[in-house]
């Protein structure tokens, strides 16, 4: 999920609340110890390969968060079944030296890669969001697998190609996996930062106190905490009103202070937010917080740029974060400038079209809606390559909802929205996921604090859905890419007329015609001259154009005139529209009309005089 500008590290180490994150409003997969395999019953397994086997060639099972092991695993495993549709390469090491993989999908038969428009979809650029690596698996896996059965994505495949980056902060990831963990542990990438301003780094990371795997939150008994145990279940903490004794003061993930500055986990390992050190309107650390020491000087950030900037047929961009059940879309911040009207429609109908892929998901204005940032990758791909694209925000609380159709109003109603909250999720905890989404409070002796208890909600089951949940989260957000991939530009050339103007001259108009939302190039683009306009050119042996230009109204005859070099004329093609050209010529025999595109697959059209 993106964070605010200010503050040093955003909610990192947050004691706002007794829930995942501070906030009691989000859970997943409990059982984040146990090995991945032994998540799921044999019995279940077998069925499941038996019911399965028959169609798929690859038989994946998103039951269950996976690993890094199993990512890399999975691609390759994709990458070999289907090696004439796919192509697997390390974009580059991360700091820690793990690869950072990319996916192709496109079908060679069909064309050639860069002469097709392409989507780029990546996720988990905050390593501790990580269902995002799941979208982007069931994603590659649901292209390829349907390829054979469903027609739609076989013309998808076969028209566009998909630029899959799983995993970009592998590192912050696979420590959620392979080390103690907790909510907000793995965010960003592993690079030494002096958090506290006392000369040293990553000194004061958290501890896993009672050695059982997760870094779940503290509390401690204090009349003047400012929370209290709620009245039917005590699990819940209740914020105590203006002059109500309490019994709870919450101290954050468990750890002890390790440089005797008298906090806690107040400089764990790292900082660098990689979504704030990307090149447009990147602002210092004083500014933005994570920002790094210069734009791109994470390994992931600059070694995914550098694709990016290879590939000017990607014209539509996803990078899945969590949470909200948001579709983000810019500007981060009033330096980015406003959006152009014809952008703004597009992002709305992409966005309202989202809404009802994924009921309860919005589409939002990241400085309006949410917050100011800087340096965010979304900007970056606007603003610098002139792509559109969404930060895709994963997962709802109400999605974990228990409560019967009609008691949404009675709930807003309730004055402590908290620890309604809290309690609301406990029933879900307990009859949905039968308890193990939660570790009771226990007594601890810290060796610095005294008594104090450990509990709350288990690291897997912070901002992620439960493991029954994971599915259906993973296919609706694919569906939502796929749905932007079909509205990436397709031009089809038609010839409107030819008309013999009398001396050897004749009129020639062609029409280019675009029925997706996207246009061949977005008004930010158009505008800051981000990349090379679409090209329509005529050509034919002893031909001489006279003038040619872009049809403004066809039934009154206004024609655009170019005053150089008539035979190319630079243009675009709008969204849901069309774009005619005219050209008069002298010559006969045949003659070629070429589309030269760098988003959408080029045409040409041949005819006679």
């Amino acid at each position: 999920m993106l964070m605010a500008a200010a503050g040093p590290r955003g909610n990192r180490g947050s004691t706002g609340g007794p829930g995942p994150g501070g906030n009691g409003k989000n859970l997943g997969n409990a059982e984040r110890r146990r090995p991945m395999k032994k998540r799921i019953g044999w019995a279940a397994a077998v069925l499941l390969c038996l019911a399965t086997a028959a169609t798929a060639r690859v038989n994946l099972n998103f039951n269950h968060y996976f690993d890094r092991d199993e990512v890399v695993a999975t691609l390759k495993q994709l990458n070999q079944e289907y090696s004439g549709m796919t192509k697997l390469r390390s974009l580059g090491k991360s700091e820690e030296g793990r690869d950072i993989w990319l996916l192709t999908i496109h079908n060679p038969k069909t064309g050639e890669e860069l002469d097709k428009p392409a989507v780029y979809v990546d996720g988990a650029i905050h390593g501790n969001e990580i269902q995002a690596t799941e979208v982007c698996l069931y994603l590659a896996w649901y292209l390829l697998d349907k390829y054979d059965s469903v027609d739609m994505i076989r013309e998808l495949v076969d028209t566009r190609v998909f630029y899959i980056v799983p995993t970009v902060n592998v590192d912050g990831r696979a420590r959620f996996f392979e080390r103690a963990s907790g909510y907000n542990i793995g965010r960003t990438a592993v690079v030494p930062f002096d958090d506290d301003n006392d000369g040293l780094v990553d000194e004061d990371d958290y501890e896993d106190l009672d050695g059982d795997g997760e870094i779940l939150q503290m509390r401690i008994r204090d009349p003047f905490g400012g929370w209290k145990t709620h009245p039917k279940d005590d699990r819940v903490m209740v914020r105590t009103q203006p002059g109500e004794i309490g019994e709870w003061r919450l101290l954050g993930l468990e750890g002890i202070d390790n440089d005797g500055d008298g906090r806690l986990n107040e400089d764990p390992v790292g900082y660098l937010d990689m979504n704030r050190n990307w090149g447009y309107q990147w602002q210092p650390y004083y500014v933005q917080s994570g920002a790094g020491e210069y734009p791109f000087s994470a390994k992931a950030t600059r070694a995914i740029s550098e694709f990016i900037v290879s590939r000017p047929n990607i014209c539509f961009h996803w990078a899945f974060h969590n949470y909200g059940g948001l579709f983000v879309r810019g500007p981060g911040s009033k330096l980015s400038g406003l959006y152009s009207p014809g952008d703004v429609q597009v992002y709305n109908y992409l966005g309202e079209e989202g809404e009802k892929i994924i009921p309860g998901y919005k589409h939002v204005v990241g400085m309006e809606d949410m917050y100011t940032t800087y340096g965010d990758f979304g900007e970056w791909m606007y603003c610098s390559m002139g792509t559109f694209g969404f930060i895709g925000e994963l997962f709802r609380s109400e999605e974990l909802r228990y409560r019967k159709p009609g008691q949404d109003e009675e709930r807003k109603a309730v004055m402590d929205l908290q620890s309604t909250a809290d309690y609301e999720l406990q029933q879900f905890n307990d009859n949905l996921a039968h308890g193990t989404l939660f570790k009771p409070w226990t007594d601890f002796d810290h060796p610095q604090l005294g008594r104090i208890q450990i509990g709350g909600w288990r690291t897997f089951t912070t901002r992620m859905h439960p493991p029954f949940m994971i599915q259906e989260m993973a296919h609706r957000n694919a569906a939502m890419v796929i749905f932007t991939a079909r509205h990436t530009p397709e031009v089809k050339l038609e010839l409107l007329d030819t008309k013999d103007l009398g001396q050897g001259l004749t009129r020639i108009r062609v029409r280019a015609v675009n029925m997706n939302a996207l246009p061949t190039l977005s008004g930010r683009a158009l505008r800051d001259r981000l990349a090379r306009q679409d090209i329509f050119s005529i050509e034919g042996k002893g031909l001489e154009t006279v003038s040619g230009g872009v049809v403004q109204d066809v039934v009154m005859d206004r024609v655009d005139y170019v005053k150089h070099r008539p035979h190319m004329i630079f243009t675009h093609v709008p969204s849901f529209g069309k774009r005619d050209i005219q050209w008069i010529v002298r010559g006969t025999g045949k003659v070629t009309v070429t589309f030269d595109c760098q988003k959408a697959s080029n045409r040409t059209l041949s005819l006679e005089l």
